[in-house]
């Protein structure tokens, strides 16, 4: 019986055994772990207390109260919160600089989903790297690494460690690609300015999410020609889509999407100021695109 299932479905057991015989911890993953951790850090160090936090709305949130409960951010309460975010800070430069990632995968998270649940203006990059770092859990549990910038092939060689890492890939791959389908798809039946090409337009003039007063009298012209507005505002759609398809891509033509989708999301800091953002969608693209058994070269040190 078990040779004849062996049989069946020898093809699918070649096609695992090759993909568990690669090794997918690498800087490719820490590089993007590395950013995301900079998404909170940033925001952490650059805002005030009072800004993130408001005490009005301070543990208001619809939460569970057990999640509650272990949110970094509410334990010292809020006359507490420098204690918390002190301790968030120290967390996230160590993720940064890619130690232990084993013991700070599960920290990295905690310290992003308590953010999440507590802070009072957050976006759509806190929830990316939410999200992500969640599913990388299981990934850094494996990860015996002391550092994730180096690549330490004897260490991870195991097939069974191998393969789940490239299941567990597989499945943040899918779930950006439903981000972009999603952001893509919607805009075409959710809002009309979107389908006639002028919601480029509102959303750069909008006085609360616009582009900065300075830059107006140089893009005005611009978005003020029909004709290259509603191309503008195709554009993104069918970038959206073109990334949600790019999970279906061979590696050599996903490798030339990287470039314009930094690219893109720097367009998007550049006229709204969402920096943030702009970083934790670059750790996505480099976690999407990127094969995560390769080394990217330029972080290695030189061999002498």
């Amino acid at each position: 019986m078990l040779d004849v299932l062996k049989t069946r479905f020898q093809g699918l057991i070649i096609i695992c055994e090759e993909k568990a015989s690669h090794n997918y911890f690498t800087n490719v993953y820490g590089l993007s772990r590395s950013l995301y951790a900079l998404v909170t850090l940033f925001s952490l160090i650059f805002n005030s207390t009072e800004s993130l936090f408001s005490p009005l709305t301070y543990k208001k949130k619809e939460i569970l109260i057990a999640f509650s409960n272990i949110n970094l951010f509410h334990i010292f309460g809020y006359d507490g919160l420098i204690y918390s975010k002190i301790i968030a800070i120290v967390i996230l430069i160590i993720c940064v600089m890619g130690y232990f990632p084993r013991y700070f995968g599960v920290l990295q998270w905690w310290v992003s989903f308590s953010f999440l649940n507590a802070c009072t203006i957050v976006e759509g990059g806190d929830q990316i790297t939410n999200n992500v770092l969640l599913l990388l859990i299981p990934i850094t549990l494996m990860d015996s690494r002391k550092n994730h910038w180096i690549n330490t092939v004897s260490i991870n060689n195991n097939l069974y460690k191998n393969f789940i890492a490239h299941v567990l890939f597989c499945m943040i791959s899918i779930q950006i690609s439903v981000l972009y389908l999603q952001a893509g798809v919607e805009k075409l039946y959710k809002v009309d300015e979107w389908v006639d090409g002028s919601a480029i337009y509102y959303w750069l003039n909008s006085n609360l999410f616009g582009m900065a007063e300075y830059l107006r009298p140089i893009f005005f012209p611009i978005i003020n020609t029909p004709k290259l507005l509603f191309i503008i505002n195709w554009s993104v759609i069918i970038f959206e889509l073109l990334m949600a398809g790019a999970i279906f891509m061979e590696y050599q033509k996903r490798k030339k999407l990287i470039y314009y989708a930094v690219g893109f999301h720097f367009l998007i800091a550049f006229f709204f100021g969402l920096v943030t953002f702009f970083i934790a969608m670059t750790a996505t693209v480099i976690i999407y695109l990127i094969p995560k058994d390769l080394q990217i070269q330029f972080l290695l040190k030189k061999k002498r």
